[in-house]
């Protein structure tokens, strides 16, 4: 029952993609008797946190209940007040939630006052949920993954490879999944590509485009590419200096980017495997 609970709030969480970084994605759920009593979630940056969202719809019939989270909740005073505050008050008997936030522990003081606590549950899947904001955390930097299109020999693809279902893969599972979106200069002017998510959302994915960034030290994209004149050219960052990756994640983490998909070109993908600031990466090939 608790992993049953533990990812519909990460279903809920789902709701703040694109809206609460550097801040995580957290969802909360309040049970009693069995039944599910009132949902809420973390809907923008420096708004109201998921566990008061969910504690304020279910007022004095939260008392006695068991709250789900799928972050530990907080014990420190932020942009918000701390929900352990929130939850004492309301007199929830249980709190289980799915992975331990190192940053704002809040478990210890729930207890103190008499607070049963369970978890973390589901641990590793809260993580991956949230690998942003822990990343941010525990190495001072977005999270870095680099997509690459190769042929099916495994070489540089000059032109489109990949299939439609790839496209859409791509698109929900890492589009979709990141705050930004890298490409190079070059990637631009060849392709002038729109950098957004094109496929069906799907039922746990949120209305999200990425933040589009390009690396562009000497100037060569045009004033009339796709990424600076269309609907969305205000979520476009332009890198005109050339920098080490490092000063260029410290850049991206000061515009509160806690991810970021990598997707090209060639050179692009060297200067980060050079570096070695990278955490995944993800190969799609033709057939």
């Amino acid at each position: 029952m608790h992993y049953h609970f533990i990812n519909r709030c990460l279903e809920l969480a789902e709701n703040g993609r694109g809206k609460v970084s550097p801040n995580p994605l957290v969802g909360c759920v309040i049970v009693k008797g069995g039944s599910v009593l009132t949902e809420g979630w973390h809907d923008e940056f420096g708004g109201t946190h998921a566990e008061i969202a969910a504690l304020r719809k279910a007022g004095d019939l939260a008392r006695g209940g068991t709250l789900y989270t799928n972050m530990e909740p907080c014990c420190k005073e932020g942009k918000q007040p701390p929900c352990t505050d929130a939850i004492i008050r309301a007199g929830i008997s249980t709190v289980v939630f799915g992975a331990r936030d190192k940053s704002n522990s809040g478990s210890n003081c729930l207890r103190q006052n008499g607070i049963e606590v369970i978890g973390p549950i589901a641990e590793p899947l809260c993580r991956r949920f949230n690998r942003g904001f822990f990343s941010l955390f525990e190495n001072g930097r977005p999270w870095v993954t680099i997509k690459k299109a190769l042929t099916k020999d495994m070489k540089v693809a000059h032109e489109h490879v990949t299939s439609q279902d790839q496209d859409e893969w791509s698109h929900m599972n890492l589009r979709a999944q990141h705050d930004a979106i890298l490409v190079g200069a070059g990637t631009v002017v060849a392709d002038d590509p729109e950098l957004n998510v094109r496929a069906d959302r799907g039922p746990r994915t949120a209305d999200h485009n990425p933040i589009r960034i390009v690396l562009d030290p000497n100037s060569k994209v045009l004033t009339d590419s796709k990424v600076l004149t269309d609907s969305d050219a205000d979520r476009t960052i332009v890198v005109n200096e050339k920098m080490p990756i490092l000063d260029l994640m410290e850049l991206l983490k000061e515009k509160g980017i806690s991810s970021v998909l990598v997707e090209g070109g060639p050179k692009v993908w060297e200067s980060f495997e050079e570096s070695g600031i990278y955490d995944e990466m993800v190969t799609l090939s033709s057939s």
